[in-house]
């Protein structure tokens, strides 16, 4: 295949990537209003139309430091994700070798988890806009008083996330390493064309489990909305996005949806994504995912510390048990 055609797919890929993205909060909205007895909204709604809304609205400045790169940061969340997807498609596989490897996933999947705690640092307004009372938890204007407020929340729990909250969810990417005796992509795709899909063995049953519970704690999805806690940080450093940064953050998000969706296919399934038929498989995936995502969010309540902590740790050690059974 040669350089141009493989370019193609690559795009072509990518295109489809894009147009399937922006349907899974729809998807997800209305599966969790289905098991709550609610109508819900659109499926166009929560990804298409409102992405398409926020461009056209009026861009102000946001009440954050560095604004600029505060609002930059969006922007570099979908291009790190996006650079995940093309790592995922095989042609790039082959023509990276050693660099689309686990190493890069992995990478890639922790800076999209460090930008959180960039926004929640530049982040200094509740709404945007300064606002005629002060933005505090605790403290006051005294001598040596210790003041907090609401995005220092915010940005201590993006970095407990990062730190620990993700752990099982990496671990887990690596049962499919262990099994196939490789980090590279292509060679752990490879395998399971020869020997199946690693989904059917006990440590890929073991590492789907906490794959799937993890990727909820790197989506921030309920009960693991650690970083977005509504009723007390109201929503973290996300809200004082607006217009056209606050569509590309909707855009990033629902491309992380389904990136996530294509790395589980690509490591348990040996199934990237391909401008194909086969792209079918990260595409049914996707959607098995999303609806699993907001059945489990819709049936549970947030979680606290005492529930967050036990959950983590445990998952973690049933991630490391998987990965000693990939051995055997």
């Amino acid at each position: 295949m040669d350089i141009l055609t493989s370019i193609g797919y690559v795009i072509g890929a990518f295109i489809i990537a894009s147009i399937v993205c922006l349907w899974l909060p729809g998807i997800e909205k209305k599966s969790e209003a289905r098991v709550q007895q609610r109508l819900g909204p659109q499926l166009a709604s929560p990804g298409v139309y409102t992405t398409l809304k926020f461009f056209f609205k009026e861009t102000l400045k946001p009440s954050a430091i560095l604004p600029k790169v505060y609002n930059m940061l969006p922007l570099c969340t979908l291009i790190v994700v996006t650079a995940l997807f093309i790592i995922l498609v095989p042609q790039v596989m082959v023509a990276w070798g050693p660099f689309a490897s686990l190493v890069a996933v992995v990478g890639l999947l922790k800076l999209e988890e460090v930008l959180y705690v960039f926004m929640s640092s530049f982040s200094q307004s509740l709404l945007s806009k300064t606002m005629p009372f002060p933005d505090q938890i605790k403290g006051g204007k005294h001598i040596n008083a210790k003041q907090s407020f609401f995005e220092q929340v915010s940005a201590n729990r993006a970095l407990k996330l990062i730190s620990y909250g993700s752990l099982p969810f990496y671990i887990a990417l690596f049962i499919p390493a262990v099994m196939s005796n490789s980090i590279d992509l292509s060679t752990i795709v490879a395998v399971q064309q020869i020997t199946g899909p690693f989904l059917f063995t006990l440590p890929g049953l073991i590492g789907t489990v906490v794959f799937f519970i993890g990727f909820m704690i790197i989506l921030n999805a309920n009960p693991f909305a650690y970083l977005e806690g509504h009723s007390d940080v109201i929503q973290g450093p996300l809200l004082e996005y607006m217009a056209k940064y606050r569509a590309v953050y909707v855009m990033a998000h629902a491309l992380l949806i389904f990136v996530g969706a294509c790395v589980y296919s690509t490591l348990f399934l040996g199934m990237p994504p391909v401008f194909g038929i086969t792209m079918i498989v990260p595409i049914i995936v996707s959607i098995i995912m999303t609806m699993a995502v907001a059945v489990v969010s819709a049936l549970s309540p947030l979680f606290t510390n005492n529930e967050f902590y036990p959950t983590v740790i445990g998952t973690t050690m049933i991630a490391i048990v998987a990965v000693l059974l990939a051995f055997f």
